[in-house]
């Protein structure tokens, strides 16, 4: 990765990373202050290439037992396991009723360690970047969902960073299927994800990965969505009674016939409820402050929108909001297409400009920052999202993150 050495690098990443932590505590303030408990959880993909004495085709040579227990052992919350391509593992934070701050805390330190960690435990390389190119070989057989044919073409396996998001009120219920806020708060980040594409998709290489399908016909093998969708399955998914493959949520078996198939059951979606952001692509540039910001900055606006600005906590009533009852930069335009590249190309503009040019995420955290002000708590800036966004906006004007003439703004390969 390009600067990853660089002094300078380091500081403006950490800098980030410093304004990103106060904005969560903000917002958590803010959701507390309203009688709400948030929960955000990070998915995280990435690969690696086996070691060479342990190396055997078609299994997994990572000792997951040994790697959860090292990752247990450093207090972090989630456990790592194989995921559907060869050589492709997945970090899951695991939900314990940690603070959304816990959780991004917990993967800035898995981004950092788990390569070391790894590789002490049959990994020769590993990789947590956008797309693993050549990471896999095989196609589909006609009209099969699940059985490969014979055929042996590369397949580039994109690596997601999926974000989900749900809240609980002062009785620990789940909101999202309650009063439409799960509708609302889905409809928030189609809106918001556009303008702020640059903080989940931080390099060239992921808008790269996004058209893995059109460009090298992988459609049938890969369900990574490349688009701003809705509904049950799209890119930013409501599950509700159906999760993104159509299963039933929260199935739960009551009755089992002599053969172990389960005749008898009942279904407690209800918990389970919440919304996956399912846009965001591995990165080590990926910074987890900044995204938890961004996905509890639009639960802060969809929690608003769907009180119609009076808030009804415990039977008392908080009048006179300062929010605006509407989602985002405009609640009422269609979902548009993300951006084709990091930086703006060919008169269509990049996801930097994007970022630079939109101002719902600063606006909404200076705001919080004045509606939570209080004499108890540490001095936080007023401008605290002005400074945030200039944070961004520097680290990649000044050429540190991904430099135009670096491969990662090269085309993408055909």
């Amino acid at each position: 990765m390009p600067g990853m050495g660089d002094k300078y690098y380091n500081r403006s990443f950490a800098l980030i990373s410093e304004y990103g932590k106060l904005a969560v505590e903000v917002l958590q303030r803010q959701l507390t202050q309203r009688g709400y408990k948030p929960h955000v959880h990070f998915e995280l993909e990435g690969g690696y290439i086996p070691q060479s004495s342990t190396h055997r085709t078609g299994h997994d040579t990572l000792d997951y037992d040994t790697i959860n227990q090292a990752l247990a052992g450093m207090s972090i919350q989630g456990r790592l396991k194989p995921e559907y391509w060869h050589y492709q593992w997945e970090y899951v934070s695991t939900f314990q009723g940690q603070s959304p701050l816990k959780v991004a805390a917990d993967l800035e330190s898995v981004i950092k360690i788990l390569p070391a960690l790894l590789k002490y435990n049959g990994a020769e390389e590993v990789f947590i970047k956008p797309v693993l190119w050549d990471g896999d070989r095989g196609r589909l057989a006609p009209g099969c969902d699940t059985i490969f044919s014979a055929e042996t073409k590369s397949v580039h396996v994109p690596n997601a960073i999926q974000i989900n998001i749900s809240a609980v009120d002062a009785n620990n219920e789940n909101v999202i299927p309650n009063q439409g806020i799960g509708e609302s708060l889905q409809r928030c980040l189609l809106v918001t994800s556009y303008e702020c594409s640059l903080l989940y998709l931080p390099e060239q290489e992921a808008f790269d990965r996004l058209r893995l399908k059109e460009q090298f016909g992988l459609s049938r093998e890969l369900c990574s969505p490349n688009d701003l969708s809705g509904g049950h399955q799209g890119s930013i998914a409501l599950y509700k009674e159906k999760g993104k493959h159509n299963q039933l949520m929260g199935d739960i078996p009551l009755l089992y016939d002599s053969k172990h198939s389960v005749i008898a059951s009942r279904q407690e979606w209800r918990p389970l409820s919440r919304i996956e952001h399912r846009l965001g692509a591995s990165s080590k540039l990926f910074n987890p402050y900044v995204n938890t910001a961004f996905a509890l900055a639009n639960l802060s606006d969809a929690l608003t929108t769907s009180s119609k600005n009076v808030d009804q906590i415990g039977g008392r009533q908080l009048a006179g909001s300062k929010y605006d009852a509407k989602c985002g930069p405009d609640a009422d335009s269609k979902p548009r297409q993300l951006p084709d590249s990091l930086y703006s190309c060919c008169d269509k503009l990049g996801a930097v400009e994007l970022f630079e040019c939109g101002v719902w995420l600063e606006n909404k955290i200076n705001q919080c920052v004045r509606d939570t002000r209080s004499n108890k708590i540490e001095p936080v800036p007023d401008d605290l999202g002005s400074l945030l966004k200039q944070a961004i906006l520097s680290f990649y004007e000044k050429g540190v993150a991904i430099p135009r003439n670096s491969k990662l703004w090269a085309p993408l390969r055909y």
